[in-house]
């Protein structure tokens, strides 16, 4: 596996779980390092990556991923099950995306989606009012008592992810932290919902995809293993690495962060249009 690949493959596992944008992040290295392949397009490194992260939540929340499974057989008696509850916001909170990103991918331009400007300005912008909704709000409520309308809510403006830099996890923590909840119940409830959001991501990607024939033997060899398993790592290490960091911090090292990659992404890129030298 190339230098470059392997990096790609660190990136969204470090970013996928973090409020920083993994979408921005890979849209940025790609755009100054192709990585792909003869054999693997960028949509394939994409279903591979993904599949890493998606496996590293699930074990990571087996647990939880267990009870919410076995509470589907409640699933309209949350008075039999506390699970249920939480089942069915996740639920809630995934319709909204899934259909603005079907309707979006058909009428907006691909171009939208891999502008480094936009990137740029909206890593900095919503890293600002993630850090000052965390900073002024309340933090008392858990997910035990997040309602149903609340969750709709937090599903509608996950939907600004589809934007490039804005942040899935991000825009869950910023709307969870404004109405009250623990950044660690916020946190805890980001990444439970990216199990449905990035397996739906997932389906569109190989449904779209047009996989014709001896599509399966390309995609398992030793080079998409190891993609697989640098993506799985490096996301189990970040996930732990989050829910660590909310238990004692504020989000403040986050906002600092996108602030800086953000501006540098505007300086490299206001230089590649005026061909500064």
């Amino acid at each position: 596996m190339s230098l470059p690949l392997l990096i790609y493959c660190i990136i969204q596992g470090a970013t996928e779980f973090l409020p920083i944008s993994s979408q921005g992040h890979l849209i940025f290295f790609n755009h100054h390092f192709p990585i792909a392949t003869e054999n693997l397009s960028i949509t394939d490194l994409n279903i591979i990556a993904h599949s890493g992260s998606l496996l590293a939540v699930i074990i990571y929340y087996h647990k939880e991923v267990l009870r919410l499974a076995l509470s589907i057989s409640n699933f309209f008696r949350s008075d039999l099950d506390s699970y249920v509850n939480l089942l069915q916001n996740l639920i809630i909170s995934s319709i909204p995306i899934y259909f603005c990103g079907y309707f979006i991918s058909y009428f907006i331009n691909d171009a939208f989606f891999e502008s480094l400007l936009l990137i740029g300005w909206t890593t900095v912008i919503f890293g600002i009012i993630l850090f000052i909704v965390d900073k002024n709000c309340l933090r008392i409520k858990n997910i035990e008592s997040l309602p149903n309308t609340s969750a709709f809510y937090i599903g509608l403006v996950q939907c600004l992810a589809i934007i490039p830099g804005v942040s899935r996890s991000g825009s869950v923590l910023t709307i969870m932290r404004l109405f009250g909840y623990t950044r660690l119940e916020s946190a805890n409830y980001s990444n439970l919902l990216s199990i449905p959001v990035i397996l739906g991501a997932l389906m569109y990607l190989i449904i779209s995809k047009d996989t014709g024939n001896g599509y399966v033997e390309n995609i398992f060899n030793l080079k998409t293993t190891m993609i697989f398993f640098t993506s799985f790592i490096f996301s189990y290490f970040f996930i732990h690495f989050m829910i660590t960091w909310v238990k004692k911090s504020s989000f403040a090292i986050f906002m600092y962060y996108r602030i800086i990659i953000g501006i540098l992404i505007l300086i490299f890129t206001y230089f590649d249009l005026f061909n500064i030298s």
